[in-house]
């Protein structure tokens, strides 16, 4: 037996191709690992009573782009940043690099040119509101410096949900999201609308633009909630929710029950994607965002998190995130579009939102960071 950092299990996990996932709660400073030790991550398709581990959902399921279950053969969590470590064979798993549909980021021109596509399709009133997505890579060495990252991250954004998890030739991803797509404890079960963003410390009332997105959002979960439950949840908000150096909209929404199996099922396939991330009418936007948007959004904009063997579950939406590559990562952000939107006011949220990571990424000193 010897010891290990958070850290180090994660270095070791990502030399080794191990699948893992690591991550910690909102307001919580307790950290919470696990690494899969034998046999092929399982497509994730319905929940399983007594299973303990990770999802990841993505935005779209697709042949490359699966549903996956990282299963929590071994575990650790604590307040304390060394544990005993043993138990995960020291084996390596073969890592093919993942390969992309579309490597070009999108610029200012073309970015401009998608929105203002969008605004005539909102004003046409073909859809109610869109959402635009857009990526940012940058070369460095993401496999490295993740352990770095996540602690720095951590750090920075106590209410997020932070997380870092790896499924050798499939994804490695991290992020830091605001976002709760559905949580269950034994106290009950909750969720949230969230929509319309602004910088942190702007005073004054939200603009017609955000509280339009809000409305619309919150009134579509409201709906799905009722409709795949048949109760009505107890309703907070609207209220402002700070995410690093941005804040939102939101309204939040809780059942004082537990939600059996089949009815999480049901209500988490109801629920994603939320027009938050999509649009409405669903499918419409859907069809709209493929056409002008044209990028595989892969694991953003889906859900990820640990479900335990008791039914109870952490699931968030995967913003504020990124895909670690051996030489390079991307990057993901994005904003809702309404008939109300400016271009550049939306180019530069989305300018803001990837400071969340950016600021880790280019700040970071790397000769002075601590794993330990």
């Amino acid at each position: 037996m010897s010891k290990m950092t958070l850290a180090e299990a994660q270095a070791f996990c990502l030399e080794r191709g191990i699948p893992f996932y690591s991550y910690r709660l909102p307001g919580e400073d307790v950290y919470y690992f696990g690494a899969q030790q034998e046999g092929e991550v399982k497509h994730f398709d319905r929940l399983e009573g007594g299973e303990k581990g990770f999802i990841v959902v993505p935005f779209a399921t697709m042949p490359k782009v699966p549903s996956l279950f990282i299963r929590g053969d071994f575990t650790f969590q604590g307040h304390s940043p060394v544990w005993e470590w043993e138990g995960v064979k020291e084996k390596s798993f073969f890592r093919p690099e993942q390969k992309y549909d579309r490597l070009q980021d999108v610029g200012w021109e073309e970015y401009q040119q998608q929105v203002t596509a969008m605004i005539t399709r909102l004003q046409q009133k073909k859809v109610r509101k869109l959402v635009l997505s857009r990526t940012l890579t940058r070369n460095c060495s993401g496999y490295t410096q993740a352990p770095l990252w996540f602690g720095k991250l951590a750090e920075h954004y106590p209410e997020a949900f932070v997380f870092l998890f790896s499924v050798p030739g499939v994804a490695t991803w991290m992020g830091a999201t605001p976002e709760i797509f559905l949580r269950q404890s034994v106290q009950g079960c909750e969720t949230m609308a969230l929509a319309g963003t602004r910088a942190w410390g702007d005073t004054g009332a939200w603009g017609a633009k955000e509280r339009e997105e809000q409305a619309i959002v919150s009134k579509y979960v409201a709906d799905v909630l009722h409709t795949n439950t048949g109760e009505k949840w107890e309703k907070t908000g609207p209220f402002s929710h700070r995410a690093g150096n941005v804040e939102h909209l939101c309204t939040a929404f809780r059942h004082r029950d537990m939600l059996n199996t089949p009815c999480v099922d049901r209500l988490r396939r109801a629920l994603h994607p939320t027009p938050a991330v999509g649009g409405i009418p669903l499918q419409d936007a859907l069809a709209t965002i493929r056409q002008i948007e044209g990028n595989n959004r892969r694991y953003y904009a889906g859900y990820l998190g640990p479900v335990w063997e008791n039914g109870t579950f952490d699931w968030f939406v995967n913003l504020r995130s990124m895909e670690l590559l051996q030489e390079k990562v991307r990057l993901y952000v994005g904003g809702g579009i309404t008939a109300l939107s400016v271009p550049r006011n939306e180019w530069e949220e989305t300018e803001l939102k990837s400071r969340t990571l950016l600021d880790i990424i280019e700040k970071i000193d790397y000769g002075k960071v601590n794993l330990g």
